[in-house]
């Protein structure tokens, strides 16, 4: 897949719990509540989402929910938490559910936005966003998720004034500074794009994927030892309390190989996809690394699971097509360059 660092901060269940909580009242009572099992049944999902169980987590909001369905704010709970565990039908069928009672709810459209912006649909999520700003032109939240819709789709230019204008009404905003800067960086501009990641480690000292950021700039700048010192950073940063992040892993692993240090850029590429198996550029950094290092059966391996997980993805083909020329296969190796061929006229743009 491409690098795209969309630098959203997704809406924070717990922290929808807080704004929304209020709404129940409106509501009013209702026989069959239990407000003690519901709350329980809360807590019990809270500690799930604490934990990345976001199946139980939703399973539990559930029960919260038809332990007192009076307190319908439960639904926005719950429609997170099966985003988060990619079951997008359920998530927007349950943020739905409490527009229809609520269709002015501005917490409301800011979760089903943010479901669709989870499950990709950047147009319906963009329609809901601009729904919020008409009702709240400065509504922080539906503005980040519009910035980075107009990121994601390449209208670099307008997700630049979205961020900037949030960040003359808001100087520090974390997220509104950082992907300011991966702007910045998508469009060379590296120094504009190292200040606003400095800016962000000023507001937030651990901001781990704002490490790895920098190291990408100091990269792009020739900085070698910078770059290798910040993806480092945040490699000690994620190693135990993200086990999920694989990129400074990965952008470590490309630094090496540029400087030819083909051994510990395997080490980095392994580590990358440990992490993240589903990732192609992982396999594909490893898959270099191997080549180099001669190992050209394994090399092939890799490179095959990286071109199974993104055919769409260029590097990995024409990579590959010289390792099966290298171990005696030419026709796989025609029909391999062939594809990558076709592929590059689609996609023209090097990965990063």
């Amino acid at each position: 897949m491409p690098h795209v660092r969309t630098g959203c901060k997704r809406i924070p269940i717990g922290v929808l719990s807080l704004l929304l909580w209020c709404v129940a009242a409106a509501f009013g009572g209702d026989n069959d509540c239990d407000p003690l099992n519901s709350s329980s049944f809360r807590k019990s999902a809270d500690a799930a989402l604490e934990k990345r169980q976001y199946g139980l987590a939703a399973q539990e909001f559930q029960k919260a929910l038809d332990a007192c369905p009076a307190q319908r704010v439960i639904l926005l709970d719950l429609s997170q938490a099966q985003a988060h565990n990619r079951d997008f039908p359920q998530a927007l069928h349950a943020a739905q559910r409490f527009l229809e009672l609520e269709p002015n709810s501005i917490p409301g459209r800011l979760a089903l936005a943010n479901v669709y912006f989870m499950a990709q649909k950047f147009s319906e999520s963009k329609v809901e966003c601009e729904r919020v700003l008409r009702l709240d032109p400065k509504e922080s939240v539906a503005l980040k998720l519009k910035g980075n819709i107009e990121y994601l789709t390449g209208e670099f230019g307008r997700a630049e004034d979205t961020f900037v204008g949030l960040l003359d009404r808001h100087p520090n905003d974390e997220d509104a500074a950082y992907m300011l800067g991966r702007i910045y960086y998508m469009q060379g501009r590296i120094d504009y794009a190292t200040g606003q990641f400095q800016r962000v480690l000023k507001i937030n000292p651990q901001s781990y994927k704002t490490y790895d950021n920098l190291g990408l700039c100091y990269q792009a700048q020739g900085e070698t030892e910078l770059a290798i010192r910040h993806f480092l950073t945040a490699i000690k940063m994620v190693e135990k309390d993200h086990p999920e992040y694989d990129w400074p892993y990965a952008n470590l692993a490309d630094l090496l190989l540029e400087n030819d240090k083909f051994q510990e850029a395997f080490a980095a590429a392994s580590k990358a996809a440990d992490r993240n198996p589903y990732a192609a550029r992982n396999f594909y950094l490893g898959g270099k690394a191997l080549c180099k290092l001669q190992k050209l059966n394994l090399c092939v391996n890799w490179l095959q699971r990286s071109v199974s997980l993104d055919p769409n993805y260029p590097e990995p083909l024409y990579l590959l097509s010289k390792a099966y020329a290298d171990v005696g296969q030419p026709e796989l190796a025609r029909q391999t360059l062939e594809k990558f061929r076709e592929v590059k006229a689609k996609h023209p743009q090097t990965r990063r």
